[in-house]
């Protein structure tokens, strides 16, 4: 008896309620009699103080309408939502894992009002067997029958919501498993399918390494496959997870009206990104030279990327005469190949250029003598470039309509100022014109020195004297 007092005596919420609704239907049936009174004419102090005092008490309950208020009602379940993306898979197992939450809080609920029911009970039995048995009344046993009665319809009611409520939520969960497995389903396909894709990326860029002999060209085609597989896989990704198409494509409309205005260079920049590639004007590892307004540069292509060109400055002849300075890297827009003069020094199979060595000789000087020794110099100094572009231009030739395919070093011969200026042209390196030169120009100046009859001219004055007679 003790442990079935002590039960019910704890904090138990199913009594707490039942015992507040009943305080409640007391307060309100007061309140009516109080009312009804006033009503009659009898509206002494003692009863309008006594109606105020009443409906301060009822507002402490709130609005309470049945005895246990909303431990019968079940929590409310998270309903299938439509699976178009990765991360609504995640969401909708939270929702099953609640669900399933729910439905146990409302099994305990059931639990508890059965072990209520049963404590219920067993005090009524004890209770009677003391009454009969001793004449002693514990607690008042109509009111206990009272209590049984109406937890025994609660626990019929608890267990019919239960039921229904568990069937309900099985029904969810099918539902949110459902659209969960169909969206895996379409991610499986879009798994195969990108990596269908990046397998054919892969096959090219191998094709690429066996076919083309040139490794700026496979680079090249390397950054191509590259953005042409993301750019597929994007517009994959976009159109499979973008619920109303028509609506993107009327935004991407407009949005691109404006942008092509704002940002006008850089789609330029972009467009000159495709005519660079497919087209081979200019490639990574080419040298090249640029003319932005006074600024010339001259270096290396190092890489080529979707907005601009990146360039290395090296020690050239322009860095020698106009900027003095080398080795910056030169950002130049991939839209300058519109707008601009592109001076290509390494263009498909060239890698040498024409460099010329102008020197001035005397008047009286062996002319002659002079043009034979810088021409043997130069045959000797350039013979190597020589034969090499000769191979060149004939591959060239494949591509390109060649009518002068003269490669042997040029001699020529003007009158200047100061004397006679004699000029050789010859064949040498597109990435060390600086070289051969400095080494032909030594050359050069020790073979003139050499001979009496060649002497270098520069600007001089003679002065005559004429004795008056």
């Amino acid at each position: 008896m003790e442990s079935v007092d002590y039960f019910l005596l704890s904090e138990n919420i199913w009594l707490q309620s039942y015992t507040n609704y009943h305080l409640y239907l007391q307060l309100v049936n007061k309140l009516d009699t109080v009312e009804n009174s006033i009503r009659d004419g009898n509206s002494s102090h003692e009863l309008l103080s006594s109606k105020e005092t009443l409906k301060k008490q009822l507002k402490l309950f709130g609005e309470t309408k049945s005895q246990f208020g909303g431990l019968l009602e079940p929590a409310q379940l998270e309903t299938a939502q439509n699976v178009t993306n990765p991360f609504h898979i995640f969401a909708s197992l939270s929702h099953i894992t609640q669900n399933n939450q729910h439905l146990k809080e409302y099994a305990k609920r059931v639990d508890e009002v059965k072990l209520l029911l049963r404590n219920l009970k067993e005090k009524l039995e004890l209770s009677t067997e003391w009454k009969t048995i001793l004449g002693i009344e514990v607690g008042n046993l109509e009111d206990l029958k009272i209590q049984i009665d109406v937890f025994n319809k609660t626990l019929k009611e608890l267990e019919t919501t239960y039921e229904i409520y568990r069937k309900r939520t099985n029904e969810v969960n099918l539902e949110i498993k459902s659209k969960i497995v169909a969206h895996s389903k379409t991610l499986l396909t879009l798994f195969l399918i990108l990596l269908g894709i990046l397998a054919i990326s892969f096959l090219l860029k191998l094709l690429t390494g066996k076919y083309f002999r040139d490794n700026q060209r496979v680079y090249m085609s390397n950054k191509a496959i590259n953005f042409l597989t993301i750019s597929i896989i994007v517009l994959i990704l976009t159109f499979t997870y973008i619920d109303n198409i028509e609506y993107l494509i009327t935004i991407l409309g407009f949005a691109s009206a404006g942008l092509a205005i704002a940002m006008k260079d850089g789609f330029m920049s972009m467009f000159a990104w495709f005519v660079i590639i497919f087209g081979g004007s200019v490639k990574v590892g080419d040298r090249i030279k640029v003319v932005v307004g006074k600024s010339e540069y001259v270096g290396d292509i190092l890489d080529i990327s979707l907005l601009r060109i990146t360039l290395q400055e090296d020690v050239t002849l322009t860095t020698y005469d106009i900027n003095r300075r080398a080795g910056r890297i030169i950002f130049v827009p991939n839209n300058y190949i519109f707008t601009n003069l592109l001076a290509n020094y390494s263009h498909y199979t060239l890698r040498t250029v024409w460099d010329g060595i102008d020197i001035v000789i005397t008047f009286d000087s062996n002319h002659k003598k002079a043009t034979h020794i810088m021409k043997e110099i130069v045959k000797n100094y350039s013979a190597g470039y020589t034969d090499m572009t000769r191979k060149q231009l004939n591959k060239l030739r494949d591509r390109y309509n060649l009518r002068n395919s003269n490669v042997e070093p040029r001699m020529f011969s003007f009158i200047d100022q100061y004397g006679i200026k004699l000029s050789v042209w010859y064949l040498t390196n597109a990435y060390a014109t600086l070289t051969l030169r400095s080494n032909i120009s030594a050359k050069i100046i020790d073979a003139f020195n050499e001979e009496e009859d060649i002497k270098i001219a520069y600007p001089t004055q003679q002065i005559n004297y004429r004795k008056e007679e």
